[in-house]
């Protein structure tokens, strides 16, 4: 019995270990590519509209569906690697089948929102959720990006 724990725990240390690995891995990549990627958050309803994006530079904040009063700030060093860290963590090739949490957009609950990762030419979209109540796969980036929505007041 003690032998079959062992070699459990050896193999759940080796599997964590590659998935680390990979996330690593993944990181790297984003950072190689940092020029090329734009990560969005947009939130839209009747008479609302959030556009929060950001790259390895700026962070563009827009309450207006026309873009007519968008505010452009400054994107630290460390919140852009924070959230290229976040998007490493994401399967990427399953965002646009995540499963809303919530369902309060169809009866205009909540406003429909989507996390949106460009990387140059390809843009990646997640399904639909409601604003305020992302996807647990996704929940930490979006609260990173809404993040940036406070902060902007500050500057």
């Amino acid at each position: 019995m003690v032998v079959i724990n062992m070699i459990t725990i050896r193999f759940i240390d080796n599997v964590e270990a590659k998935e680390c690995n990979n996330m690593s891995s993944r990181f790297n990549d984003l950072q190689k590519r940092q020029d090329d990627i734009t990560i969005t958050y947009q939130a839209v309803s009747r008479g609302f509209f959030e556009e929060i994006s950001v790259t390895n530079n700026s962070v563009k904040i827009s309450n207006d569906i026309n873009r007519k009063d968008d505010k452009t700030y400054d994107c630290s060093k460390e919140d852009w690697n924070e959230c290229l860290k976040l998007v490493s963590e994401i399967d990427l090739d399953n965002l646009s089948k995540l499963e809303a949490p919530t369902n309060y957009r169809y009866v205009d609950g909540a406003a429909h929102a989507t996390l949106i990762i460009k990387d140059g030419d390809k843009e990646i979209r997640s399904s639909e959720f409601d604003h305020g109540h992302p996807p647990k796969e996704i929940k930490d980036l979006v609260e990173k990006l809404q993040s940036f929505k406070k902060l902007s007041s500050k500057q």
